[in-house]
């Protein structure tokens, strides 16, 4: 059986440990131009938050998965493995893009994003149902935006049809307004199921120079983004209840 590690000051430190779901962005991928790959950055978010807090930490965080892939691996897990843990959950990003070869090659085609939103929004529901029944506590996050005109730029960095992709699209702030609605979702989610959710969107759009804590490709946090999102988990931290939901 785990014991409840319990702080007298609440918080993260009420919990036995904390698991992290999520894609590429809690994992702490970013792309490194000199190099010209991606890569794992050292002082990831995560990282800086599992030194500053005396929890154990366990990033189940996968680059490209989505929310039905996560639920999947989740149902796959022993049923000890969330109990009393806060498990954060972070998806959306990999879920509301689209193919976008299959884009280029048929502008006017109907195209579906990997993960269509009432299959999105099902999957993180029924996450944090199962992470409840396990005897964890769900806490959801918002998506750090994107750059539509610098992730355009990378997607057709390669070849694809730029005219084609903005004849879909019709603008390139479409594909920001896209993966808004997804955050929205996210959001909607967790009211309906009484679940808080981290304000990761939020913490990003209060930078006056969003650009700036963004990589190369538009989509993935720099290090001054993982600093971003490091600082909402600790304002958010300081408000957290002693007794969880």
């Amino acid at each position: 059986m785990v014991l409840k590690t319990r702080c007298a000051r609440g918080g993260f430190m009420q919990y036995a440990g904390i698991q992290v779901w999520g894609d590429s962005v809690l994992k702490g991928v970013v792309y490194d131009p000199a190099r010209r790959r991606y890569t794992l950055l050292k002082d990831s978010a995560i990282s800086m938050l599992s030194n500053t807090f005396k929890v154990p930490f366990e990033n189940l965080s996968r680059m490209g998965r989505t929310a039905p892939e996560a639920l999947s691996a989740m149902k796959s897990m022993d049923s000890e493995a969330f109990r009393d843990k806060l498990v954060v959950i972070e998806y959306g990003g990999n879920d509301c893009d689209f193919d976008w070869a299959a884009v280029a090659d048929a502008p006017d085609a109907p195209h579906v994003p990997h993960t269509p939103a009432d299959q999105f929004t099902a999957a993180l529901k029924e996450m944090a149902d199962h992470v409840r029944r396990m005897g964890g506590t769900p806490l959801l996050c918002s998506l750090p935006p994107l750059d539509p005109r610098r992730y355009l730029r990378w997607i057709v960095k390669d070849g694809l049809d730029e005219d084609n992709i903005l004849r879909f699209l019709g603008v390139p702030e479409r594909i920001y307004r896209w993966q808004e609605y997804y955050s929205t979702l996210v959001m909607k989610v967790a009211s309906e199921v009484n679940c808080r959710w981290l304000p990761l969107r939020e913490a990003f759009l209060s930078a006056v120079r969003g650009e700036d804590v963004l990589c190369e490709d538009g989509i993935h946090p720099n290090d001054q983004g993982h600093k971003l999102i490091y600082d909402a988990a600790l304002e958010f931290e300081k408000k957290f209840p002693l007794d969880g939901e």
